[in-house]
């Protein structure tokens, strides 16, 4: 064999070699690049799910707080309702953001909480209704807020 072909070949399986380690490089850096950019984007839907949850929750301690005592006032109770079904809302919204970027374990443990929520806000229309029945005075009787001389019962002097 002629050296200046010996050396052509030499150069040749070099270079195939040295295209071949700069792939298997350029790869690995690539898929290293696609799974920091998959744990960013599944970083920002559990923070801002998170997030959401700690608002609802904020929100129905507030519901909470306006449905005690014995006559709750019926109108910031409603105000404080609507404020937690927007945060529910919020907290549904970013779920569907850890549905497309959880794994199956997050996704599976997702779905629980979104069955406990129902339930919680099961719990919370329970206890709006039940201070509604509260707010609103047995026939016949005289609320702070009516005017002397309202009462409704047909009572004997």
């Amino acid at each position: 064999m002629d050296a200046g072909l010996a050396a052509l070949l030499g150069a040749a399986a070099g270079s195939l070699a040295t295209l071949g380690s700069a792939m298997v490089t350029g790869r690995a850096a690539a898929r290293a690049q696609f799974d920091q950019g998959r744990r960013q984007h599944r970083r920002e839907a559990y923070a801002n799910y998170l997030a959401a949850l700690y608002d609802r929750d904020v929100a129905l301690d507030a519901v909470r707080e306006a449905l005690r005592g014995d006559r709750p006032d019926p109108r910031e109770a409603e105000e404080k309702l609507e404020h937690f079904r927007d945060r529910t809302r919020a907290v549904h919204r970013a779920a569907e953001s850890v549905l497309l970027e959880g794994p199956p374990s997050v996704v599976e443990a997702l779905y629980r909480t979104v069955h406990a929520a129902d339930d919680l806000a099961e719990v919370v229309r329970r206890m709006a209704r039940d201070a509604r029945a509260r707010a609103t005075p047995p026939e016949g009787k005289r609320t702070r807020h009516s005017p002397p001389g309202a009462n409704t019962s047909p009572t004997r002097r």
